[in-house]
């Protein structure tokens, strides 16, 4: 078996180890290496009996791979790799022995979709590796483990052919077989079994029933229908009566008693919404707000040791709790754990009788760290880092903040600022995000930001419009506006930095990936006198390119719904003006910023002729700039890479917005 000498070098570096110290010092110019470098380790998993790890960790050709080893941190029993571009992705112990883990492709760090996963089973120390099912012209979805059944694990198979939606079948986690075992409701005529939730028995005990409408790439006329049983294993309907067309509503878990099934839903507010925590009575048919943020949505579950739903996360600003029964003892166990991370986000998985548990931590200046904690004796043992290299006292902080947009819309950032020096008068990168149609900028450790910040530089993120996490009408009200009021939050939220005093009015970068490469372009564009240059990687810059074959990612079969979505979130196509006004590409003569372009020639998320037809156009008129390809994906993945694309990047930037700009790098 082959072992990476990182893995084998780290091991020995760790055994025995108590915890990571990490010493008080100043900020120097730290390597881009360092920023670079793959995670050593991204996640942690312990086995139900304690006594192994399961690990992903990340090489080169942008592969994510797991390995097992024993918890003392002494001895790898197996790894487990697929390829260039192949990552690892959930894994599930099943019992002491065997894991279950999907894997899936992924174009580059910014490719947030992939493609198709398959899953595979294997024992802890390498024998009976087998792929149990690949998702080609089905599709299957892991709906429970079954802890009472160590040879299989009940899955959801979705078939183009099966009119009446999902079929669930248990799957043999030794041979890869199949036994169909129905037990769901039959929707009626035309609509589609698209869910179903176990309770913490393993019983079937709720199918969402969907009716497509008159158009089934537009969800306007989308009907929802809930299937639900009692106690005496009987399907009923329940209608929720919803306020608004087409609610959300998520699955979140039972109640220990499994009397009780939660969920996430905006299915009671009529505009203006969030998702909100609801509890439903299996017995009375009863629904009950529980709990609900007024700004942001629930991010995602914490749940016990039988699965057992304890309580949501969400984010304003910076992650927040909110526990079901904070008397709970294993909520006060998870309160402790955070009381000793003070500045940490903690999170927790336990074995099968929750005597031992890994502990995760992170936060703005840390990447990750790994713990073994012992409740019978109260100890805390350091396991592992993700970025061992990575000191937190010389990472700088991530500030959140709200500001206000031209039109009275409220917006959630966050600044990150250099250690060492006054926010005040500073060169600023501006940072949007990619999707845009929910992803989001949230709490944490950033590499890039890091980097720019270490370089001298404020970095500010926002969530404009389009933005997830922030409810369904935020999301939507983002759609038809590239270019447009998303791209105005930007702006606005540009010259709040300029407001406030942080960002130095001529020393204005903007630098984004995906959707954010074509916010930058797209800024440049908009707001000449705005920004002094802009960095676009692997972005969109014709909107009309969109619909060609080679100017979306997309495959044949999936065509006719991407077109009904780049309709709906993009604009008409027949509104040819709309679309030419609003591509970079398209309107390069209002440029007057320097400008760097970076794509990958292997981007099947955005392919490479965007930023050929950007280039193109740029070279008509005359425009110069910098170009960096590299025969990689949606993001560069490789170190080779990421470093050479950060060190002509900082040159790009100490040019036009640092110390070698024209404007002098210290103002009054």
């Amino acid at each position: 078996m082959k072992i990476t000498h990182w893995l084998m070098t780290i091991f020995f570096a760790f055994s025995g180890m108590a915890f990571a110290v990490t010493e008080e010092q100043t900020t120097p110019e730290l390597p881009l290496e360092l920023f670079a470098a793959h995670a050593k380790f991204q996640s942690m998993q312990i086995s139900p009996d304690g006594k192994h790890i399961a690990f992903l960790y990340e090489e080169d050709d942008n592969e994510v791979k797991m390995a097992v080893i024993t918890s003392d941190m002494k001895k790898v029993t197996a790894s487990f790799g697929f390829g260039k571009n192949q990552h690892v992705g959930s894994v599930t112990w099943l019992n002491n022995k065997r894991i279950l883990f999907t894997v899936s492709e992924f174009t580059g760090w910014l490719d947030n979709k992939g493609k198709p996963t398959y899953i595979v089973a294997a024992n802890y120390d390498g024998s009976n590796r087998r792929k149990l099912i690949h998702n080609d012209m089905s599709f299957h979805q892991i709906v429970s483990s079954l802890r009472n059944d160590p040879k299989h694990v009940l899955v959801a198979k979705f078939h183009f052919a099966d009119i009446d939606g999902l079929r669930l079948h248990k799957l043999n986690v030794d041979t890869g077989k199949l036994k169909y075992i129905g037990g769901i409701p039959r929707p009626a005529f035309g609509s589609e079994i698209t869910q179903v939730v176990t309770d913490n028995e393993d019983k079937v005990r709720f199918a969402l029933e969907w009716n497509a409408g008159k158009d089934k790439y537009r969800f306007e006329d989308d009907k929802l229908t809930f299937h639900f049983t009692n106690s005496k294993n009987k399907w009923s309907i329940f209608d929720v009566k919803a306020k608004r067309a087409n609610p959300t509503i998520r699955m979140l878990g039972f109640s220990a008693d499994n009397s009780t099934l939660y969920l996430s839903s905006n299915h009671d507010m009529a505009k203006n919404d969030t998702q909100g925590v609801f509890s439903f009575n299996l017995e009375d048919h009863e629904i009950k707000l529980v709990f609900r943020h007024p700004e942001v949505d629930i991010t995602d579950a914490v749940v016990g040791l039988d699965g057992e739903l304890l309580g949501v996360r969400y984010e304003p600003g910076y992650p927040e709790t909110f526990y079901l029964d904070e008397n709970n003892p294993q909520v006060k166990l998870r309160k402790q754990l955070s009381a000793s991370f003070k500045g940490q986000q903690v999170r927790v998985n336990r074995t099968l009788d929750g005597t031992k548990s890994i502990v995760s931590t992170f936060s703005d200046k840390n990447p990750g760290d790994f713990y073994l904690f012992d409740s019978k004796k109260g100890q805390m043992k350091y396991l592992a880092s993700t970025h061992p290299a990575v000191k937190p006292k010389q990472m700088a902080s991530t500030e959140a903040f709200t500001m206000v947009t031209r039109d009275g819309v409220k917006l959630y950032g966050y600044l990150t600022l250099p250690n060492d020096k006054p926010a005040k008068n500073l060169p600023l990168v501006v940072n949007p995000h990619g999707g845009p149609f929910g992803p989001k900028d949230s709490w944490g450790y950033n590499r890039e930001l890091q980097l720019f910040a270490n370089r001298g530089y404020a970095v500010l993120q926002v969530n404009f419009r389009g933005s997830g996490g922030y409810g369904d009408d935020f999301m939507q009200s983002g759609f038809r506006k590239w270019g447009q009021e998303m791209q105005d939050d930007v702006t606005d939220a540009t010259k709040w930095a300029i407001k406030q005093g942080i960002a130095d009015p001529d020393r204005i970068c903007l630098y984004g990936g995906s959707y954010g490469g074509y916010a930058t372009l797209q800024g440049v564009v908009k707001e000449p006198e705005l920004y002094k240059c802009g960095v676009g990687i692997a972005g969109v810059y014709s909107l009309p390119l969109m619909w060609t074959e080679d100017g979306d990612g997309t495959t044949a079969q999936r065509i006719k719904g991407t077109h009904a979505f780049l309709e709906r979130a993009v604009g008409e196509r027949g509104n040819k003006k709309m679309l030419e006004e609003n591509s970079p590409a398209l309107n390069v003569d209002k440029i007057k910023a320097a400008l760097f372009i970076i794509h990958g020639s292997n981007d099947e998320r955005v392919p490479i002729e965007h930023a050929y037809l950007l280039k193109k156009n740029l070279d008509k008129i005359g425009k110069s700039y910098e170009w960096l390809v590299r025969k990689e994906g949606h993001g560069f993945t490789q170190e080779k890479n990421r470093i050479d694309q950060y060190e002509q990047v900082l040159a790009f930037f100490e040019k036009h917005i640092g110390k070698g700009s024209s404007t002098e790098y210290v103002k009054n």
